[in-house]
């Protein structure tokens, strides 16, 4: 499990990343991230939607080994970051080391991203580059 300060629970909050935020995918997962300016530690939700997988006993597992992979690389998330991993169709078929493999994909896109964020903001003639 989580820790109690890592998770995503109100609804708003997974509205806010998932409209929001950026989102990087893989073939069966997409995470949306929204970083906030705050010093809250980072805080993570999980959608499987039932269109996708039918039973509750197999979202509840696939959610269940997500919060497993995200715990350990819980500090590659941003400060005051809310995240949304989002169960795309074929999740049901992936095994764990599958899925695991396609958490770090999404996570290494996702810092790509905002790697790509700062160093277009720092170019000048954008409104944050230093002047002086």
């Amino acid at each position: 499990m989580l820790a109690k300060a890592n998770r995503l629970t109100r609804a708003q909050d997974f509205r806010l990343a998932m409209r929001e935020g950026s989102h990087a995918h893989s073939p069966n997962l997409v995470l949306h991230q929204f970083v906030g300016t705050g010093d809250e530690p980072a805080r993570i939700g999980f959608v499987v939607a039932k269109r996708f997988v039918k039973h509750a006993t197999g979202r509840n597992l696939i959610k269940r080994r997500l919060r497993n992979l995200v715990r350990g690389r819980i500090r590659q998330f941003p400060v005051g970051s809310v995240n949304v991993f989002y169960a795309k169709a074929g999740i049901a078929e992936v095994d764990y080391s599958q899925l695991e493999n396609q958490v770090g994909v999404v996570l290494q896109k996702m810092a790509r991203k905002r790697h790509q964020a700062l160093l277009h903001s720092l170019q000048p003639g954008s409104s944050s580059f230093p002047r002086g």
